[in-house]
């Protein structure tokens, strides 16, 4: 008859227990979700400077220049666009300020703007849905690499009725100049004439949302010069009224086109 032999097996020495425990809790660690890392607040861009906002005819232009420092006076590095909120109010009795803008209205994407507008360092951006009686105010924030954002920068106006716009746009072709001429528009004792605004762009491109002119034109005529022969151009002309303490722009004239020779 076979003797029966049996196998004893040793307990685990107490610092093997112990390393195989470290393992696992690493692991275990290991196997949850990262999220991304979230850079300090003050490598955050500072907030947009020049912020503008002005009635263009029946449409509001906004305005900010890029930032360039972050907040902790480094250079900014990982911008990628902007977001612009807005917050409607009553023109007559609403309080601008009360609120943040929560309603968003446009992100922006610092290589693809459209329909935004650069120029230099300087943004445009049109909001083309404003209603009279009604006052907007505007939050621009800038946007890092990972969607972080900086702080915003805020505007407010209210809408006005616009002015009566120019007439009579005439353009006459010269050699690489074009002569442009229009009539001034009849006005309202509360109105004051500060001047004129050409717009001026390639045929089948948008137009510019800033005019040739740096500053008001005083006279309803301008030679402009430098141009191409052969390429087609377009005019537009808008006046600028003031109105108490508010500079308000027409709508632009109905455009004319012309072809230097």
């Amino acid at each position: 008859m076979k003797s029966l032999r049996f196998s004893v097996s040793r307990a685990p020495h107490p610092a093997v227990l112990i390393t195989i425990s470290l393992i696992l809790i690493v692991m275990l660690t290991a196997c949850g979700k990262k999220g991304p890392v979230r850079p300090k607040l003050d490598t955050l861009p500072e907030a947009p400077g020049k912020v503008t906002l002005r009635q263009q005819g029946m449409f509001f232009v906004l305005g900010w220049k890029m930032p360039s420092k972050n907040q902790d006076s480094s250079k900014v590095e990982d911008l990628v666009g902007f977001r612009i909120k807005r917050l409607t109010y009553d023109a007559a009795d609403g309080c601008p300020t009360c609120r943040d803008p929560q309603n968003e209205v446009a992100e922006l994407d610092l290589k693809y703007l459209a329909p935004a507008q650069r120029i230099g360092n300087q943004f445009y951006w049109r909001d083309l849905d404003i209603r009279v009686g009604s006052g907007y105010r505007y939050a621009i924030t800038p946007i890092i690499v990972g969607g972080q954002e900086g702080p915003a920068a805020t505007i407010h106006l209210a809408a006005q009725q616009p002015p009566p716009s120019p007439t009579a746009l005439q353009v006459e072709s010269g050699d690489a100049q074009v002569s442009v001429q229009w009539a001034a528009p009849v006005l309202h004792e509360e109105m004051e004439l500060v001047g004129y605004n050409l717009y001026r762009r390639q045929a089948k491109r948008p137009f510019p949302i800033v005019p040739v002119n740096d500053e008001p034109l005083q006279e309803t005529k301008l030679l402009d010069r430098g141009l191409d022969n052969g390429r087609a151009y377009e005019y537009r002309v808008s006046a600028l009224i003031r109105i108490g303490d508010q500079l308000l722009e027409s709508m632009a004239s109905p455009g004319a086109l012309v072809t230097p020779q």
